[in-house]
Protein backbone atom coordinates (compact mmCIF):
# COMPACT_ATOMS: atom_id res chain seq x y z
CA UNK A 1 0.00 0.00 0.00
CA UNK A 2 2.45 2.63 1.19
CA UNK A 3 4.71 1.37 -2.24
CA UNK A 4 1.13 2.81 -4.40
CA UNK A 5 1.51 5.81 -2.25
CA UNK A 6 4.95 6.58 -2.74
CA UNK A 7 7.36 7.27 -5.72
CA UNK A 8 10.92 8.60 -6.17
CA UNK A 9 11.31 11.43 -8.99
CA UNK A 10 13.77 13.14 -11.21
CA UNK A 11 17.33 14.04 -9.82
CA UNK A 12 16.44 15.83 -6.55
CA UNK A 13 14.53 12.89 -5.64
CA UNK A 14 11.22 14.34 -4.53
CA UNK A 15 8.80 11.73 -3.18
CA UNK A 16 4.82 11.67 -3.77
CA UNK A 17 2.17 11.04 -1.22
CA UNK A 18 -0.95 10.22 -3.13
CA UNK A 19 -1.44 13.95 -5.45
CA UNK A 20 0.78 15.70 -2.95
CA UNK A 21 4.08 16.45 -3.27
CA UNK A 22 6.56 15.02 0.04
CA UNK A 23 7.60 19.17 0.58
CA UNK A 24 4.08 19.84 0.26
CA UNK A 25 2.87 17.57 2.66
CA UNK A 26 5.09 18.24 5.36
CA UNK A 27 4.59 21.91 4.38
CA UNK A 28 8.47 22.65 3.14
CA UNK A 29 9.00 25.81 1.06
CA UNK A 30 11.31 25.39 -1.82
CA UNK A 31 14.29 27.69 -0.92
CA UNK A 32 15.30 31.04 -2.76
CA UNK A 33 17.32 28.98 -5.34
CA UNK A 34 13.95 27.11 -6.38
CA UNK A 35 12.11 30.01 -6.78
CA UNK A 36 14.98 32.24 -8.92
CA UNK A 37 15.11 29.00 -11.26
CA UNK A 38 11.45 29.08 -11.65
CA UNK A 39 11.38 32.79 -12.14
CA UNK A 40 13.98 32.51 -15.06
CA UNK A 41 12.49 29.23 -16.86
CA UNK A 42 9.44 31.07 -16.83
CA UNK A 43 10.77 34.30 -18.13
CA UNK A 44 12.72 32.70 -20.98
CA UNK A 45 9.48 30.52 -21.49
CA UNK A 46 7.37 34.24 -21.96
CA UNK A 47 10.59 35.25 -24.30
CA UNK A 48 10.28 32.15 -26.69
CA UNK A 49 6.64 32.14 -26.87
CA UNK A 50 6.91 35.78 -27.60
CA UNK A 51 9.19 34.91 -30.28
CA UNK A 52 7.37 32.32 -31.82
CA UNK A 53 4.32 34.55 -31.93
CA UNK A 54 6.37 37.65 -33.97
CA UNK A 55 7.57 34.86 -36.65
CA UNK A 56 4.28 34.20 -37.00
CA UNK A 57 3.25 37.22 -37.67
CA UNK A 58 5.79 38.73 -39.55
CA UNK A 59 5.08 35.04 -41.96
CA UNK A 60 1.38 36.43 -41.81
CA UNK A 61 2.09 39.81 -43.10
CA UNK A 62 4.11 38.37 -45.81
CA UNK A 63 2.03 35.75 -46.89
CA UNK A 64 -1.90 37.17 -46.37
CA UNK A 65 -0.17 40.46 -47.07
CA UNK A 66 0.37 39.15 -50.59
CA UNK A 67 -3.34 37.57 -50.95
CA UNK A 68 -4.71 41.14 -50.01
CA UNK A 69 -2.90 42.96 -52.54
CA UNK A 70 -3.77 39.59 -55.52
CA UNK A 71 -7.19 40.66 -54.23
CA UNK A 72 -7.08 44.60 -54.43
CA UNK A 73 -5.48 44.08 -57.81
CA UNK A 74 -7.99 41.67 -59.15
CA UNK A 75 -11.01 44.31 -58.32
CA UNK A 76 -9.08 46.91 -59.91
CA UNK A 77 -7.57 48.86 -56.76
CA UNK A 78 -4.51 50.30 -56.05
CA UNK A 79 -2.99 48.39 -53.26
CA UNK A 80 0.02 50.43 -52.53
CA UNK A 81 -2.40 53.75 -52.33
CA UNK A 82 -4.88 51.51 -49.85
CA UNK A 83 -3.26 52.44 -46.78
CA UNK A 84 -3.54 56.35 -47.61
CA UNK A 85 -7.44 56.43 -49.07
CA UNK A 86 -8.72 53.73 -45.95
CA UNK A 87 -5.72 53.81 -43.21
CA UNK A 88 -8.55 52.31 -40.71
CA UNK A 89 -9.14 49.61 -43.26
CA UNK A 90 -5.22 48.82 -44.00
CA UNK A 91 -4.80 48.73 -39.74
CA UNK A 92 -7.70 46.18 -39.62
CA UNK A 93 -6.32 43.79 -41.95
CA UNK A 94 -3.07 44.32 -40.83
CA UNK A 95 -3.95 42.94 -37.41
CA UNK A 96 -5.96 40.16 -39.04
CA UNK A 97 -3.22 39.24 -41.03
CA UNK A 98 -0.96 38.82 -37.84
CA UNK A 99 -3.56 37.33 -35.77
CA UNK A 100 -4.96 34.33 -37.73
CA UNK A 101 -0.79 32.75 -37.79
CA UNK A 102 -0.51 33.69 -34.65
CA UNK A 103 -3.79 32.07 -33.75
CA UNK A 104 -2.74 28.95 -35.72
CA UNK A 105 0.46 28.51 -34.03
CA UNK A 106 -1.03 29.06 -30.78
CA UNK A 107 -3.57 26.04 -31.51
CA UNK A 108 -1.04 24.02 -33.01
CA UNK A 109 1.01 24.40 -29.85
CA UNK A 110 -1.62 23.23 -27.52
CA UNK A 111 -3.28 27.15 -25.89
CA UNK A 112 -6.82 26.86 -25.35
CA UNK A 113 -9.21 29.17 -27.59
CA UNK A 114 -9.74 31.58 -24.89
CA UNK A 115 -5.92 32.38 -24.60
CA UNK A 116 -5.48 32.53 -28.37
CA UNK A 117 -8.55 35.25 -28.60
CA UNK A 118 -6.69 37.41 -26.08
CA UNK A 119 -3.96 37.59 -27.80
CA UNK A 120 -5.96 38.20 -31.43
CA UNK A 121 -7.72 40.81 -29.46
CA UNK A 122 -4.25 42.61 -28.32
CA UNK A 123 -3.54 42.98 -31.91
CA UNK A 124 -6.98 44.78 -32.23
CA UNK A 125 -8.05 46.44 -29.28
CA UNK A 126 -5.31 49.36 -29.81
CA UNK A 127 -6.23 49.67 -33.30
CA UNK A 128 -10.16 49.73 -32.85
CA UNK A 129 -9.38 52.32 -29.89
CA UNK A 130 -7.50 54.91 -32.49
CA UNK A 131 -9.96 54.49 -35.37
CA UNK A 132 -12.55 57.46 -33.61
CA UNK A 133 -9.49 59.64 -33.77
CA UNK A 134 -8.07 59.10 -36.95
CA UNK A 135 -12.16 60.18 -37.86
CA UNK A 136 -11.79 63.22 -35.86
CA UNK A 137 -8.27 63.93 -37.52
CA UNK A 138 -6.88 64.01 -34.28
CA UNK A 139 -4.18 61.62 -35.60
CA UNK A 140 -3.21 60.28 -39.30
CA UNK A 141 -3.23 57.27 -41.04
CA UNK A 142 0.90 57.05 -40.72
CA UNK A 143 0.36 58.34 -37.14
CA UNK A 144 -2.49 55.20 -36.43
CA UNK A 145 0.18 52.37 -38.04
CA UNK A 146 2.71 53.66 -36.01
CA UNK A 147 1.26 53.42 -32.87
CA UNK A 148 -0.32 50.19 -34.11
CA UNK A 149 3.25 48.74 -34.25
CA UNK A 150 4.70 49.67 -30.98
CA UNK A 151 1.83 49.08 -29.11
CA UNK A 152 1.24 45.12 -30.26
CA UNK A 153 4.35 43.56 -28.67
CA UNK A 154 3.07 45.13 -25.01
CA UNK A 155 -0.23 44.22 -25.46
CA UNK A 156 0.68 40.71 -26.12
CA UNK A 157 2.86 40.98 -23.11
CA UNK A 158 0.29 42.30 -20.62
CA UNK A 159 -1.70 39.00 -22.36
CA UNK A 160 1.19 36.56 -21.59
CA UNK A 161 1.66 38.14 -17.99
CA UNK A 162 -1.96 37.77 -17.43
CA UNK A 163 -1.61 34.16 -18.85
CA UNK A 164 1.73 33.50 -17.43
CA UNK A 165 1.19 30.24 -14.87
CA UNK A 166 -0.93 28.97 -17.75
CA UNK A 167 2.35 29.49 -20.33
CA UNK A 168 4.52 27.78 -17.58
CA UNK A 169 3.00 24.46 -18.62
Amino acid sequence: MLQEQQELKGPGVVATVGDRSLTETLGIRPGPEATQARRRHGTAHILRHLGEMIVAMMLGMAVLGMLAQAALVAVGLDYDGSPLEWPAVSALVMAFNMSVPMVWWMRHRGHNWSYASEMAAAMFVPVLALIPLLGLGIISGDTLSGIQHAVMIPSMLLVMLRRRRELAH
